[in-house]
């Protein structure tokens, strides 16, 4: 065997970076996309691939010692370019594509545009917020007014991705704009429960996925990766609180005001129907293929089912948290395992979302800067995000029998061929 022109290994570094790097802006942990570096190497040829990664990038050597190549990581990616590069993935491990042609195909995900453009991005947001809403405040003039809000969000969000000072200061500017409207309706006597209002719009923006997937890695070992999520996380949420706290302030808002009051004027009727609402604004705003849309759904369903088991029996929601992350995390590896063509971030990441424990935490942090809430407070929603983490560790773990089987099962279907 002919040894690899330098040409051929750089392209293979530059290959290997660009999948670790995709992987992580799309959601996964740098554990898992390490691991996945490192076995994609072994099917190239070099099973010593040497790999570090942190949330904002990602090196890549063929050996020890051996040159390396750094692949920054400039923001995520949304659900349709996560599903580009798991087909991507897949296709250099069945050897349906080169080294060469694989870079070209994952510079192509970032360039893919919006399935529904624009107005499906806007509509999704404005969906997924009355979802939300329906949950956590089901009331019919707090539904309205957290999918109206959600249009500033939006096209705050669309704003910032052209003008960097407002991207950096997005998570203060959104939450001071939600929390002035909400606020200044509650004022006017229009609707009550204005905390749990003014976290819907703003879900989507919440660093829950950051403080968990950061927990997750410091207990795998990624100990720069988690710390650097985790605090990412804090600052994150410090920023959304204080722009809720400034806007109370503005209007001169008692802190009674910011009491956690759930409200129920539709029934159990609104918990189906919100998390109906969810799915249907992920798959919008998200750009996710209609296909897909059943496996997230089953997820969701199971994970967000899990989760109101675990509140009605244990009235702990620490523990229905670590449920639903199990759940979660346990069917998206599955259904991988089984599916091949359904990589486990589409399936995974929107039940994730679900689990929302930046929301929380917000609504925590919010009320002990109000001095309405106590250190507990904060304690709590941090033991919620480490049940979360432990939950997904704990569903992987489960899952791993089951991938392992689909690989013997896929080595012996190559064989036969």
């Amino acid at each position: 065997m002919q040894p690899e022109s330098a040409a051929h290994q750089t392209a293979t570094r530059r290959l290997l970076a660009y999948v670790g790097a995709s992987l992580i802006a799309g959601g996964a942990t740098v554990t898992d996309a390490e691991l996945e570096v490192r076995r994609l190497g072994a099917h190239l040829g070099h099973p010593q691939v040497q790999v570090m990664g942190n949330p904002t990038g990602l090196t890549v050597a063929l050996g020890s010692g051996e040159p390396a190549t750094l692949e920054r990581i400039e923001g995520g990616l949304r659900l349709d370019q996560s599903l580009h590069v798991g087909r991507v993935r897949r296709d250099l491990l069945a050897g349906r594509l080169g080294v060469e042609e694989g870079v070209e195909a994952l510079r192509q995900a970032r360039e893919l545009p919006h399935l529904y453009g624009t107005p499906g991005f806007v509509g999704g947001l404005f969906v997924v917020s009355m979802g939300i809403c329906m949950i956590m405040q089901p009331a019919w003039a707090n539904v309205l007014l957290a999918g109206a809000c959600s249009l500033a969000v939006s096209w705050l969000m669309l704003a910032s991705a052209r003008h960097a000072l407002l991207a950096s200061l997005l998570p203060t500017v959104a939450a001071f704009v939600v929390s002035l409207a909400i606020l200044g309706t509650w004022q006017a006597g229009l609707v009550d429960g204005p905390l749990r209002t003014m976290v819907c719009p703003i879900a989507v923006l919440l660093p829950g996925s950051l403080l968990s997937t950061g927990i997750a890695e410091l207990a795998t070992g990624a100990v720069v990766s988690g710390t650097a999520r985790f605090s990412h996380g804090i600052v994150q949420l410090l920023l959304f609180a204080l722009g809720v706290v400034g806007a109370g302030v503005l209007l001169g808002i008692p802190p009674e005001a910011f009491t956690n009051v759930r409200l129920d004027q539709m029934g159990l009727w609104s918990l189906p129907v919100g998390l109906a609402l969810i799915t249907l604004g992920i798959t919008l705003s998200e750009s996710v293929p209609w296909r897909m849309v059943g496996w997230i759904s089953l997820v969701l369903t199971a994970t967000f089912t899990t989760q109101m088991l675990g509140q009605l029996h244990g009235e702990s929601l620490p523990v229905a948290a670590f449920g639903g992350a199990v759940v979660a995390s346990f069917l998206s590896t599955a259904i991988e395992a089984t599916r091949t063509n359904v990589p486990r971030l589409i399936t995974f990441l929107p039940s994730f979302w679900l689990l929302v424990p930046g929301t929380l935490g917000l609504m925590g942090i919010t009320t002990f800067g109000l001095g309405t809430g106590q250190v507990e407070a904060v304690v709590g929603v941090i033991t919620l995000i480490t049940a979360i983490a432990l939950g997904l560790l704990v569903g992987s773990a489960l899952a791993l029998p089951l991938k392992r089987i689909a690989r013997r099962i896929h080595v012996l279907q190559k064989l036969r061929r």
